[in-house]
């Protein structure tokens, strides 16, 4: 019985795939209650021949899949399509550059025993500010100032990639679901601490691959989209969109 249920979302991530594959796949021999789903988000690099390759050849007797659509749709909803396809009694996510280990999800699944829902908090980990940037920190603050200011979520890290939920409040959270890029997590957070569900934390330590990788985030261009994603999910709220069955997509 496939307990618990990993997705991994992914976009052009050709250079890494491979790596990122034999760290599953190893993980995945000591770990064969987890079934692992890479979403590729309309890749437009070889990610997804590398993937169906290496998955034809090596993930036989492994509880590993892909799911491939041809238009990028965002983050946010690789990982609804993801939820939708899984089968364990918990569902967690994580970057598929490995940006934290998979031996965080060790930590997720104990969480889950006691939490609903579980985010990894990188200011959790004093060792990531050795790591991180001075200005990726300043704008990791200030955005949770704004996510803090504007949803009064209390946590100080909510856009890490790597969350774990129980099955029901993951199905009930992504069918709420109406932001598919920026800030999407901070939408199901938000959900979750509205609708009642506990919510705990471990600590999540970025790795120096990660950090060295050339971002695909624009600091100037994305601020501003994640303001106009947290400000949309506050007016979702404000018109009772979250209490309907009709949903918007932003």
């Amino acid at each position: 019985m496939l307990n618990i249920s990993v997705i991994l979302p992914i976009y052009n991530e050709a250079d890494c795939i491979n790596t990122t594959f034999e760290s599953v796949l190893r993980y995945s021999k000591s770990h064969p209650f987890y079934q692992f789903i890479f979403v590729n988000d309309g890749s437009t690099d070889d990610t997804q021949n590398i993937l169906e390759e290496n998955i034809s050849e090596k993930a036989k007797n492994h509880h590993i899949s892909l799911i491939s659509y041809e238009q990028n749709q965002g983050k946010g909803y690789a990982i609804k399509k993801g939820v939708e396809s899984s089968v364990g009694n918990y569902v967690c996510f994580i970057d598929s550059d490995l940006a934290y280990s998979l031996s965080h999800l060790d930590l997720l699944v104990n969480q889950l025993e006691l939490f609903d829902v579980v985010i990894g908090c990188r200011s959790l980990n004093n060792e990531n500010l050795k790591r991180v940037k001075p200005i990726r920190f300043l704008a990791g603050k200030l955005f949770n100032l704004m996510t803090q200011s504007i949803l009064s979520l209390k946590f100080s890290d909510v856009q890490a990639g790597l969350k774990g939920f129980r099955r029901d409040v993951a199905q009930a959270l992504f069918e709420k679901q109406t932001i598919k890029r920026f800030c999407f997590d901070v939408e199901l957070i938000y959900l979750a601490q509205k609708i009642g569900y506990t919510i705990g934390e471990i600590p999540a330590l970025v790795s120096v691959a990660h950090l060295n990788k050339i971002s695909k985030v624009n600091l100037i261009r994305d601020s501003g989209r994640m303001l106009q994603s947290l400000i949309k999910i506050k007016m979702n709220d404000i018109l009772g969109l979250y209490d309907k069955a009709y949903i918007v997509e932003f």
